[in-house]
């Protein structure tokens, strides 16, 4: 008797597939929205928190006790970037509005990166990329409580695939965007960091001014929220008052 893999049980023990594949070439722009902690190329060496702690903290695809790595996020575009790194995990509440604490955006840096070499990566984005790997979109969807199976998931692609060096798949808050994963021990010879130069020109937030909590960082966040329309509100400390920015309403306590 078969039994059926579903999508939010542990990978398949004995997979015959092969995952699909995407080549990104040497001069393809990247955008980060970043821990404050790590400089714009920087790649996590920490592993995922386990137990309950792991359900609530950290990314889809990161590296765990297990199964160890240095790894970096990154998205296609700046939309896409902000979206995961601040609205991945906001509810909605009983206005139709996402708060997005300000404090939060302290804690955040933005950077422009291109990529100095070609990069290999799993694709995660369409129907048919999820069905190699014996998936659905669950996988690239699920909240943080599921979590932990996808970096269950994320262990056994890279054993599947172990000349990849990430992943990609569709924005959850931003579909029209896609978000990557790299991953540090699969460069070879090559520091990971190399293959990835910061852009200091030309970019709509420059490096020295790249924090997300006031000057040029946070009119570009304000930006992208009221462009792409995605109800947010901004709030920090102080008395209440709105301020329309187009279709965002930006709550500032001060």
């Amino acid at each position: 008797m078969e039994f059926a893999v579903a999508p939010n049980q542990p990978p398949p023990l004995r997979f015959t597939g092969e995952p699909r594949r995407l080549e990104i070439p040497p001069g393809t722009t990247l955008v980060r929205v970043h821990s404050a902690e790590f400089a714009a190329n920087a790649f996590n060496p920490s592993a995922a928190p386990t137990g309950r702690a792991g359900r609530f903290k950290g990314g889809r695809f990161d590296a765990t006790g297990s199964d160890p790595f240095p790894y970096l996020y990154a998205a296609n575009d700046g939309p896409a970037a902000v979206s995961e790194a601040l609205l991945r995990d906001l509810p909605m509440n009983e206005h139709g509005v996402r708060i997005l604490q300000r404090a939060r955006l302290a804690e955040h840096r933005i950077s422009w990166l291109t990529t100095e070499a070609e990069l290999s990566l799993v694709a995660l984005r369409s129907g048919q990329d999820l069905a190699a790997i014996g998936q659905d979109s669950w996988l690239t969807t699920t909240p943080r409580p599921g979590y932990p199976m996808t970096r269950q998931w994320c262990s056994a692609m890279r054993r599947w695939a172990p000349r990849a060096q990430g992943f990609t798949w569709r924005s959850l808050r931003e579909p029209d965007g896609f978000a990557d994963i790299f991953f540090g021990d699969c460069f070879g010879d090559r520091r990971p960091e190399d293959c990835f130069s910061v852009v200091t020109a030309g970019m709509p937030v420059l490096p020295a001014a790249n924090h997300l909590d006031s000057g040029a960082g946070l009119v570009y966040v304000e930006n992208v929220l009221d462009a792409r329309s995605h109800s947010a509100c901004l709030r920090c400390r102080g008395a209440l008052y709105p301020k329309s920015v187009g279709r965002l309403w930006v709550r500032f306590v001060s």
